[in-house]
């Protein structure tokens, strides 16, 4: 047998050993990366806490002064890629409805949801403090997973200022209440999770 003549055993015993070398640094890769994707997907597989809500109270255009325009608002839930879970409540001016209006005053969220004004969308209510609650439910009304979530509050007055408050939240077992902040109109956004 020649130098550049090796046995078939030799190949097979050349070939097992690559093999086995390429299974060992794709273990050793997956060893690095897998963990958390591991956690992720057990995080996000687990189902929306029974009996659990995500109480959101917000202020809008209390301390206005003049003659102050109802604002239009919009509270909805955003998942962590932007896209919108579960619209809360719309609040637009439906008779003379303005869709310029409404674009400049919604900007975030008509970009996305524009099309559902007529069916989910309610009157325009004065400045105040008012409440919304989300039960975990979708806009398809299926049961949300635990995990991260954004918490949207966007505000817009006809030749008024604009207000938007995004703040992420993550749901899962434990009761939490939290400040997400303010911007324009938008004076105050407080969330609290707990049992209904």
């Amino acid at each position: 047998m020649t130098r550049n003549e090796t046995a078939p055993e030799v190949q097979q015993t050349r070939r097992s050993f690559l093999g086995k070398l390429a299974v060992a640094a794709a273990a050793l890769g997956a060893s690095r990366v897998v963990p958390g994707a591991l956690a992720e997907a057990a995080t996000s597989s687990k189902a929306w806490a029974s009996g659990m809500q995500l109480d959101i109270q917000f202020s809008v255009a209390t301390k206005a002064s003049g003659r102050v325009k109802r604002p239009f608002v919009a509270v909805w839930i955003e998942d962590e890629s932007g896209k919108t879970v579960r619209t809360l409540t719309v609040w637009v001016q439906q008779r003379r409805l303005n869709p310029r209006w409404l674009e400049e005053s919604l900007r975030r969220w008509t970009r996305d949801n524009g099309q559902l004004v007529s069916t989910v969308s309610s009157a325009t209510r004065n400045p105040g403090t008012y409440a919304v609650a989300w039960d975990g439910k979708t806009d398809k009304n299926a049961l949300a997973p635990q995990g991260d979530y954004y918490v949207c509050v966007e505000s817009g007055r006809e030749h008024g200022p604009y207000g938007l408050v995004r703040q992420k939240v993550s749901v899962g077992t434990s009761a939490f209440k939290k400040s997400l902040g303010a911007d324009g109109d938008i004076e105050a956004v407080n969330v609290s999770f707990g049992k209904a």
